[in-house]
């Protein structure tokens, strides 16, 4: 696998513009279907991969869509735990700091990490005093080229908002810190509030909670190079799907068909919370004929948050003039 290009700010605009009008024939409101009645649909992200889609299964409409460089940082309020994760589209990455300054002319490199694709783990975890070192990624403007770093303090942490002040990374022991401050509140509507740390600012781009239940989009996974290999698995930027709404489950059935699991009861052991159970991997790039080529046999269970169950698999990874990044998928609502 080799990782996927994104493109100028304003191929990614164009990307959503596209979406939301040159496919409206697969995106309009359907009426309900009964039990075991499939249907096609198909939703472009472009070749770039520049945009990221909230999508409802029921009526298969994009309830929003945003160019990944749109964010940074979303913050999620647990019962008991207030989570951080990064817009893994762009390949961001972190680690922790201990030291007052990190010198550009340093030795010692950083050691950075991703999160993880399945979901969130103890390290994204906040609490005030942790002190952050940030990627932002890749520039959408030029892929080679970096965003730039950015240093991160965590001065509160409450039940409902979080108060972080960034600087850059790289300082001058003579000039210092130049520091911006943020106070994240949280919007009760919808389950992550976003931030743009080059814009220094909340943005508004996720649906209220209920209104989607998938996520399709460019993401960073750990990719281990050959099965059984000693070498560390190695980050890159797939695109495909991701389940972190609230309350769906995914499961990735290994025995039966389709049509099985139209009929058969879906194992409750079997439904994961886990965010890339559909993930990338549904389909594989071929080095020799130069393409992707998308297994039908890979189908999944999706179960909302209200109850409601759909089998997917996808068909197609490219559009009628052979450019990448149109998913075609067949859906059925149990």
């Amino acid at each position: 696998m080799t990782p996927q290009h994104t493109c100028p700010w304003w191929c990614a605009l164009l990307a959503c513009v596209g979406i939301l009008t040159g496919c409206i024939e697969h995106e309009l409101p359907i009426p309900a279907r009964p039990p075991g009645d499939a249907v096609v649909r198909a939703l472009d992200m472009g070749s770039d991969y520049g945009v990221q889609l909230h999508v409802d299964l029921a009526s298969g409409d994009i309830v929003a869509a945003h160019p990944k460089s749109a964010w940074c940082l979303r913050i999620h309020h647990g019962a008991d735990t207030v989570w951080m994760d990064l817009n893994s589209s762009r390949l961001m990455q972190f680690t922790m700091l201990n030291g007052p300054l990190v010198s550009m002319d340093s030795t010692t490199p950083l050691s950075w990490e991703v999160f993880s694709s399945e979901g969130r783990d103890e390290r994204n975890a906040l609490s005030v005093g942790q002190t952050w070192a940030l990627d932002l990624g890749r520039d959408p403007l030029d892929p080679a080229a970096s965003l730039g770093f950015l240093r991160m303090e965590i001065l509160e942490v409450g039940g409902n908002s979080v108060s972080v002040r960034v600087a850059d990374l790289y300082a001058d022991p003579q000039e210092g810190l130049d520091w911006d401050t943020l106070d994240v509140a949280q919007n009760p509507l919808v389950s992550n509030t976003h931030v743009s740390l080059l814009a220094r600012e909340v943005v508004d781009i996720e649906p209220h909670v209920g209104l989607w239940d998938v996520y399709f989009t460019q993401f960073t996974a750990l990719v281990q190079e050959e099965p059984g290999s000693t070498i560390p698995p190695i980050p890159y930027l797939v695109t495909g799907v991701l389940s972190h709404s609230e309350g769906t489950q995914v499961m990735q059935p290994q025995e039966g068909d389709w049509d099985d699991w139209i009929e058969w009861t879906w194992p409750e052991e079997e439904l994961s919370s886990d965010w890339d159970v559909v993930g990338f991997d549904w389909k594989i790039y071929d080095l020799d004929e130069g393409s992707y080529e998308v297994n039908p046999n890979d189908i999944y269970g999706i179960r909302t948050a209200d109850g409601r169950e759909f089998l997917l698999r996808f068909l197609d990874f490219y559009d009628d003039q052979g450019n990448t990044g149109r998913f075609t998928y067949e859906i059925l609502e149990r």
